[in-house]
């Protein structure tokens, strides 16, 4: 598709962004509904929460094979693999349905996170074929919001759902709009016949690596930025349940103010770092950010005061790792495709070791332990940002 091709068929492609941002918004729903509803799903199946939380770690894990199901679009063609990836997912709901277990969740769980490592690569990269490079920055932005759409929409409506049908129901009504999904994409897509074999070697990264240290501390501060968060992500759920008494509705109400500060987030962050600068922005939000896990605790005495402060921590989290992206793509241009696959793999080590170790802390200290050690860990990671990541070397 060239670029007189987009401009001629713009409000079709308008159609098209909206088919991809929906079938995003259905599998980050997925991906996301399982932190907050932890509790809902451990009662439904009768296992103590902390098992659920195993599911999530093991889970994280698939974001390491990234780097081997990325390239696959450029191989078999971007809307094949967006298709296929949906359908996956949308089998993985409805395993759960038909066969309603633990097992079956994990499994699930497990299906859904591949399908999502399998879909981002793709849907990138049709927008990057699609779009003249001065619009693609809006057009992918578009496509972002279908992760914070997925608390501020997915967590109520998966609330109601758990509410009213029980902890399987979300996944069948997952599992049945993301068939639609698919029939919406084979419909609306064109095939755009650029298949490829081109990928990052091996022997690229190690030489990459042994060259450059600062890939190496990016490596570090992405993990130890994401691991903070999901430290208190994984847990917030049931320290709301058991602080508030919330019920499902409300607690899907809530989740959705975090939807509500990431989509802020994101958008400040693409006007602040360019006109404040990258690094004065992401290490003050940075800052602040570990602040408010060590504030968090604090506030189990006011719903009013608690969601206020999950909304600012979100809120500054969003910024720094939404701000700290085109820092993370200049560090060495020549090598931006081993930079990027490193810092996907870094966020799967943060997610993977977070949700290891949350639980652990939140059990044995309570939320207080928790809230400091995110914090500690996110100062440790600005630190390592502030000290020796810079852009273009």
């Amino acid at each position: 598709m060239t670029d007189s091709l987009v401009e001629r068929n713009a409000p079709r492609f308008r159609w098209q962004l909206a088919a991809i941002t929906l079938a995003r918004l259905f599998l980050n729903t997925g991906l996301r509904m399982v932190y907050p509803f932890a509790p809902a799903f451990a009662r439904g199946l009768d296992v103590p929460v902390t098992a659920i939380y195993r599911l999530i770690a093991v889970r994280n894990i698939a974001g390491f094979f990234s780097p081997v199901l990325g390239p696959l679009a450029q191989r078999y063609g971007r809307k094949v693999m967006m298709m296929v990836s949906t359908f996956m997912f949308a089998l993985g709901c409805l395993l759960v349905v038909i066969w309603p277990s633990y097992w079956s969740l994990g499994a699930a769980l497990a299906i859904l996170a591949f399908a999502k490592v399998i879909f981002d690569p793709a849907m990138q990269s049709y927008v990057g074929d699609a779009v003249p490079y001065q619009q693609r920055g809006k057009a992918l932005a578009v496509t972002e919001y279908a992760w914070s759409l997925a608390f501020i929409i997915g967590a109520p409506a998966v609330g109601l759902a758990i509410q009213a049908q029980g902890w399987s129901a979300p996944f069948f009504w997952l599992g049945l709009l993301s068939l639609t999904a698919v029939f919406i994409l084979w419909r609306l897509l064109p095939r755009m016949n650029r298949r490829t074999r081109e990928g990052i070697s091996w022997r690229e990264t190690a030489v990459v690596l042994r060259h450059h240290p600062v890939v190496w501390l990016t490596f570090a501060y992405i993990t130890l930025a994401i691991a903070a968060n999901e430290m208190l992500f994984i847990v917030y759920g049931d320290w709301m349940e058991t602080s508030f008494n919330l019920t499902l509705a409300s607690l899907g109400l809530a989740s959705g103010v975090i939807g509500g500060s990431e989509i802020i987030g994101e958008t400040f962050a693409g006007w602040s770092v360019d006109r404040f600068g990258k690094r004065p922005v992401i290490i003050t939000t940075g800052i602040l950010n570990g602040l408010l896990y060590v504030l968090i605790p604090h506030t189990s005495a006011s719903l009013t005061a608690a969601l206020l402060t999950l909304f600012f921590l979100f809120l500054t989290f969003e910024i720094t790792l939404v701000g700290g992206m085109p820092l993370m793509t200049e560090l060495i241009p020549k090598s931006r495709g081993v930079v990027m696959t490193m810092v996907l793999a870094a966020m799967s080590m943060g997610r993977l070791l977070g949700s290891t170790i949350g639980p652990v802390i939140w059990l044995r200290g309570g939320f207080v332990w928790s809230g400091l050690a995110s914090g500690v860990i996110m100062g440790t990671a600005v630190i390592i940002l502030a000290l020796w990541i810079r852009g273009g070397e």
